[in-house]
């Protein structure tokens, strides 16, 4: 009678607890929002420079079309859905939802997507309120299953704790942030040979090596927040706005001293679709003035010719420009014996930058109430107990104890 009242009692137990379980999994009878938010900085270039090159270099950001330079351009993305079975009415909420970015940062603009109906059924007229370091969003009407993706960009530092959202809604029992799988920027990276199409027709190396590098300067604007593309937002170099900014990069590092021949000493490049717009030079490390810059390098706005012959053993020159368009056409039209071969590098931003990063907004285990989640935990200690009871129980009768 003992073995069958505490088996009966453990089978009970934790059968509620299932029900529980899938119950509070499938959103119970309580309303509940979940959001996720993923924010990046606006500029491809990482590391201690890329904020002060943003702010006093002759590369920027700036909010049209007032042409308000941003000090520290961030995009990013969040998405907040209903992840309960009851609707959130408008007369749910006791305050607007405030979004908070930062004490410092600031909501510059971007758009809004949802994923059913228009963004007027969800929101009606004039829904938002900017303020300093948030954005608030009036009381709407969030359906079971409706989600809202805000992406845009934001000018200064997130707080540490990330982007948030809060609010006091009537019923909404759960109320949390989901954090995203994975950071950073997947970049995709195609490298060949300018001047051989097949591995076995390489030469060996030649008296200098050269590589050339071709990377986006900055994250696509319009994947991110359309309204770029109408000019609500410009990247611009020295003031003049620049359209497909990237940045091309000529490495050359030489392996012995250089050659007397006048005609073997220079290295060209051309292009016709893009334009070559602003150059710096660095040898071993050390940004050249002006003047000794054009000891190596000669330009303007479609070609580009280095005088390689000018690197001593085992220097390393690097040759920086900005361009508007990705060079797609770039080509070699004067090439010197000391330079064997070329490698030519392209980086490519993956697909959907941001959006990669935010989870799949469905109920989890981890969306247990904390009420649940208390209960759930404070049995199943006795059900631990029960359970090995009836294991003790039915040790001794099978073995006649």
């Amino acid at each position: 009678m003992e073995f069958a009242v505490g088996t009966f009692l453990a089978l009970a137990a934790l059968a509620v607890s299932w029900v529980a379980l899938v119950w509070q999994k499938r959103g119970g009878t309580s309303k509940r929002l979940h959001y996720t938010a993923y924010y990046e900085l606006l500029t491809l270039q990482r590391g201690e420079d890329a904020i002060d090159s943003l702010i006093n270099g002759p590369v920027s950001v700036n909010l049209e079309p007032s042409g308000q330079r941003l000090i520290m351009p961030l995009v990013f993305e969040l998405r907040f859905a209903n992840t309960g079975v009851a609707p959130i009415t408008k007369d749910d909420f006791s305050s607007p939802l405030t979004i908070r970015f930062g004490s410092h940062c600031n909501f510059m603009g971007g758009s809004m997507e949802v994923n059913r109906g228009s963004i007027a059924e969800f929101f009606g007229d004039n829904p938002f309120e900017i303020d300093q370091g948030c954005l608030r969003i009036n009381p709407f009407l969030m359906n079971p299953g409706d989600e809202v993706t805000l992406s845009g960009i934001l000018n200064g530092p997130v707080d540490d704790d990330g982007i948030e959202v809060s609010g006091r809604i009537a019923g909404v029992e759960t109320f949390g942030r989901l954090k995203p799988k994975d950071s950073g920027i997947r970049l995709k990276m195609h490298v060949r040979s300018m001047l051989f199409e097949r591995v076995e027709d390489w030469p060996a190396t030649g008296r200098i090596e050269a590589k050339v590098l071709v990377i986006q300067k900055f994250l696509p604007l319009g994947d991110i927040a359309p309204g770029a593309t109408e000019g609500h937002f410009s990247t611009r170099l020295n003031g003049a706005p620049v359209r497909e900014m990237h940045g091309l990069t000529f490495m050359f590092n030489a392996h012995s001293d250089g050659t007397a021949d006048l005609n073997d000493g220079s290295i060209t490049f051309e292009t016709t679709d893009s334009s070559l717009l602003h150059c710096d030079v660095r040898l071993d490390g050390t940004e050249l003035s002006e003047q000794r810059a054009r000891h190596f390098v000669t330009w303007n706005d479609k070609k580009a010719t280095i005088r390689s012959r000018r690197i001593g053993r085992n220097q390393d020159l690097v040759v920086q420009f900005i361009t508007e368009g990705a060079v797609e056409d770039l080509r070699i039209t004067r090439q010197p014996t000391s330079i064997t071969d070329v490698q030519i590098m392209r980086s490519q931003v993956a697909e959907d930058p941001l959006g990669r990063n935010l989870l799949d907004m469905q109920p989890r285990f981890l969306l247990f109430s904390q009420r649940a989640h208390r209960n759930f935990h404070m049995h199943m200690p006795r059900i631990k107990r029960l359970m090995e009871r009836g294991r003790e129980i039915k040790r001794r009768m099978l073995h006649g104890e």
